[in-house]
């Protein structure tokens, strides 16, 4: 017994196996579909736009680095015991959406930039 190869979206041979599941298994599958969108989703958006939040000066980081995170939105206590995840939490940066975080690894960078509620990863800037 042979596989049948892999048909084309949209093609004849893809409409035949749909038609083969019946209303039933299209419920299924688009339950399915669903489920993993609501799962995964958050993570794929935030992967997708992790390059564009992490400043350039920090990309290329080997050692652990002082930074800012700015969010779009005033943050509740989960907001800022999540970021603490990440490093140390060294409180606020001017104003509320602005918060300090010292000692993040690179692994860390990159995972800040992966969430989808953070705007920004920036270098902290010492003030004099």
């Amino acid at each position: 017994m042979e596989a049948e190869p892999a048909a084309a979206v949209g093609s004849p041979a893809w409409r035949r196996r749909l038609s083969k599941l019946g209303p039933e298994g299209i419920k299924f599958g688009a339950g399915i579909v669903l489920i993993a969108i609501v799962l995964f989703g958050q993570d794929l958006v935030g992967m997708a736009g992790a390059g564009n939040r992490l400043d350039p000066a920090l990309r290329g980081s080997t050692t652990p680095r002082n930074v800012v995170v700015v969010l779009d939105f005033t943050p509740e206590r989960f907001h800022s015991e999540r970021l603490a995840q990440f490093g140390v939490f060294a409180g606020r940066d001017g104003t509320v959406n602005r918060i300090r975080l010292r000692m993040v690894s690179p692994d860390n960078l990159r995972r800040l930039a992966n969430l989808v509620w953070v705007a920004r990863v920036e270098p902290m800037r010492w003030r004099s």
